[in-house]
């Protein structure tokens, strides 16, 4: 028996790209959920300026607090507004991929026999928004591996009971 251990390269090539992958976007109901979770903090904030105006708080200090929040929310207001367009999934023969992000962008592929769990939930304004999130569990991670939000609640439950049968044939 010839026990010679071999282990030529891969061109790469030859590699598959995942670039090249049809990834369906979630639903635009997301962007409406991040949106009103925005507008509550933003309400949230008002709150307090109000009660600090009240207990006459120095006025510079409010002004420059009011500042740096309204530049923040700003910000998570653009980054929320274009990150919609960066979601999506696509579901190959042998793997799940997730992308997200708009200025730090995250591809992730999980390969189904890497699975251990999957599971649906559905938060308060996702209910109302008639959405709710996939979440994907693999071996040796404290939280989910893939939050995929944003799906119609149809959609999800039939992704997460093919992901079950997938791996359930691994």
């Amino acid at each position: 028996m010839d026990n010679t251990f071999t282990n030529p390269q891969v061109p790469l090539d030859s590699l598959p790209r995942y670039q090249e992958l049809d990834f369906t976007q979630i639903s635009s109901k997301y962007r409406t959920h991040e949106l009103l979770r925005w507008g509550i903090s933003l309400l949230i904030l008002v709150a307090l300026w109000v009660v600090a105006l009240i207990m006459d708080t120095d006025f510079e200090i409010l002004m420059g607090s009011a500042l740096i929040a309204f530049l923040y929310l700003g910000f998570r207001f653009f980054l929320i507004w274009k990150k919609q367009e960066r979601y999506g999934f696509a579901l190959r023969e042998r793997d799940i991929a997730f992308i997200c992000g708009y200025l730090v962008n995250r591809v992730t592929v999980i390969p189904f026999e890497r699975i251990q769990h999957v599971s649906t939930s559905q938060g308060v304004l996702e209910k109302l928004l008639k959405i709710s999130t996939l979440h994907l569990f693999t071996a040796g991670g404290s939280g989910s591996d893939i939050n995929i939000p944003g799906l119609e609640p149809e959609l999800a439950k039939k992704i997460k009971e093919a992901l079950v049968l997938k791996v359930d044939q691994t």
